[in-house]
């Protein structure tokens, strides 16, 4: 009887486990649609499916790696060997993390899969651009001032299978988003505001409230008389979206391992040091339930699970792949993640966040605790500088807050810029609610992979212009 691909990969792995240090397979792929409704056309397609395996071998001094979309078992397996012929042990590289397989926590062979009440792929086409239909059609009915709504909505599986390390691992998980975007003018300026239902989850996600559409709408016409905010530095409450980003961009692309043996990353100089106020946790995990950045093993077979960067303020540790860690011992995370089989495996954010005080004050107390300043909300866009520490956040509008109220004027769209330990040692509140949002995260300027970030409302102070 033929074998399989995963039988044969299995075999493979065997045969270069026998030669090197390390080696192992990721056999990858995803499926899905994309749809979107502006009223006048809807658009909808598949997304191009994708499948194939990467072998990874430490041979001594550096990893190798040798991927294909060919998954003929036979034609695969003399590919490989041919590849793996060309391999030769290299002494003067450190030794592998984990060497024996010591981090294996229960049995040799798992599988998982997300959890949803619809499966996505048990909705027809039709029925998913009938409710793409109603949700535009809902919205742009509110008011005459609405020049556009559009309502997107995406599900996408994706699959991975790991065999090394001991370990065959194998995982399903998909991904739902529907948004609902609104521009609105009186004849001037277009204004715009926006809402999304997102997460590891099926088709149940894609639903949207007509109170979470006519609020939508309302913010959108509101912002018509936005004004633009005076440069300076402000006391500032921040949303959950807005803490994500700040928590994304400060001590996210910053704390990734594999930045520090090149010089890229000032964090490095910082460990165990104090970074930001005492009441700051920071934490990414891709183990958390429903968000986006979910996955329950990432592509170099780590189990997932929690690492706290932050703790008390104190900047206790980064986030790692397989080949960082190797070369940084004491250090191995879950967080080795690729864009595809055919991309080199970095380390990576999953769902980063600041974590909430259950003791801490609603958002309403961190208002009133200001005299004169901005609430801000809905973030739109994030940069960082992992080498000097600045960071960018675009959010897309904020309120005046004076003497502890909401006056209702507001600014859009706000810059927030600053200094990553003045801006997080300036912080002197922390919730007690918490949210994480969707997001595609970037690593240098490519390497795209999904992440969310979050966290509770804050207060600090900062540059706003």
């Amino acid at each position: 009887m033929a074998e399989t691909l995963e039988q044969v990969t299995r075999s493979l792995v065997g045969e270069l486990e026998a030669r090197f240090p390390y080696a192992a397979a990721l056999i990858s792929g995803s499926s899905g649609v994309e749809i979107s409704d502006n009223g006048s056309e809807q658009s909808a397609s598949e997304v191009t499916p994708s499948r194939g395996v990467v072998f990874t071998i430490y041979d001594g001094a550096s990893f190798v790696e040798f991927a294909s979309s060919e998954l003929a078992p036979d034609t695969l397996a003399r590919n490989v060997r041919v590849w793996a012929a060309q391999q030769r042990i290299r002494p003067g590289g450190p030794p592998i993390v984990n060497a024996g397989y010591s981090t294996i926590v229960g049995p040799e062979t798992r599988s998982f899969h997300t959890p949803m009440a619809i499966d996505p792929t048990s909705v027809s086409l039709g029925e998913k651009l009938a409710m793409l239909r109603d949700v535009q059609r809902r919205a742009k009915s509110l008011d005459k001032r609405i020049v556009q709504a559009q309502a997107q909505y995406s599900d996408r599986a994706q699959e991975t299978t790991y065999i090394g390390r001991g370990r065959h691992l194998h995982q399903r998980i998909t991904r739902t988003i529907l948004g609902l975007f609104i521009a609105v003018s009186a004849g001037g300026p277009v204004r715009y505001h926006f809402v999304q239902h997102s997460g590891t989850g099926g088709y149940e996600l894609a639903r949207l409230s007509d109170n979470e559409i006519r609020t939508t709408a309302e913010t959108a016409i509101r912002l018509l008389d936005a004004e633009r905010i005076p440069p300076g530095e402000y006391t500032i409450v921040t949303d959950p979206s807005i803490s994500g980003v700040i928590a994304h961009e400060c001590f996210g692309h910053g704390v990734e391992l594999d930045l520090f043996p090149k010089g890229r990353a000032r964090a490095a100089r910082y460990l165990n040091q104090q970074v930001a106020a005492p009441s700051v946790q920071m934490f990414d995990d891709p183990g958390r339930p429903h968000a986006i950045g979910s996955y329950y093993f990432d592509d170099e077979g780590e189990l997932a699970r929690p690492t706290q960067i932050l703790k008390d303020g104190v900047f206790v540790r980064p986030i790692s792949d397989f080949a960082s860690a190797t070369y940084t011992p004491g250090v191995h995370t879950a967080n080795g993640r690729r864009q595809d089989f055919s991309r080199k495996v970095f380390a990576r954010m999953s769902n980063t966040f600041f974590s909430s005080d259950p003791t801490g004050p609603a958002p309403a107390e961190l208002i009133a605790g200001v005299e004169r300043g901005l609430y801000l909300r809905q973030a739109e866009s994030g940069m960082e500088d992992p080498m000097g520490w600045g960071i960018q956040v675009t959010a897309h509008y904020g309120e005046e807050i004076v003497n502890g109220q909401l006056t209702g004027r507001l600014f859009a769209p706000v810059g927030v810029t600053g200094y990553v330990p003045d801006l997080l040692q300036s912080v002197d509140g922390v919730g007690s609610d918490f949210d994480l949002f969707a997001g595609v995260c970037g690593k240098g300027h490519k390497e795209y992979v999904v992440t969310s970030c979050g966290g509770p409302h804050m207060r600090m102070k900062a540059r706003l212009g």
